[in-house]
């Protein structure tokens, strides 16, 4: 009877055991992905135009600080930053004193570079690295074209 418990007692942790592996290599198949860390992002000209509509405007300073910080950031505290860059995008979108940031394909570019913040913290809320990876990629695309749109605006003004 001994034997009978003892064996029932090895098979019970024989099928218990497969489970807790498995998690294993799921855990160690998502840690294989990583963040992209090399995004190119759009470099000012010194005494450009673009350079000193930055400076003038504080709001579009500090959205084009959160956005580099974004670019140098360790992915692991990531949803502060995106959270700062999304403040800074909104008070830039909701500032009035200001004709040339107030134009229409000004006000559109910002809400394409906000709607690229919003995927973003999507994507690092649900730890989907991947789409956090393309995510990022758009948010440094659309930033890069906003700027560009300044300089060739202001290439014309």
């Amino acid at each position: 009877m001994k034997y009978l418990y003892v064996s029932f007692f090895f098979l019970f942790l024989e099928c218990s055991d497969p489970q807790p592996s498995n998690k294993k290599n799921k855990i160690q198949q998502a840690e294989d992905i990583s963040l992209v860390k090399n995004h190119q992002i759009f470099v000012l000209e010194k005494n450009s135009f673009v350079d000193s509509l930055v400076q003038s405007v504080s709001e579009l300073k500090d959205l084009k600080i959160s956005i580099e910080d974004l670019a140098k950031l360790n992915p692991n505290g990531i949803e502060s930053f995106l959270d700062e860059t999304l403040i800074k995008c909104d008070n830039l979108l909701n500032l009035k004193n200001n004709n040339f940031i107030s134009r229409p394909e000004i006000k559109g570019r910002l809400k394409v570079l906000k709607t690229n913040v919003l995927k973003c913290k999507l994507n690092n809320y649900e730890n989907d690295i991947k789409n956090l990876n393309e995510s990022l990629k758009n948010l440094f695309s659309s930033y890069n074209i906003l700027f560009e749109r300044l300089e060739s605006l202001g290439k014309i003004d």
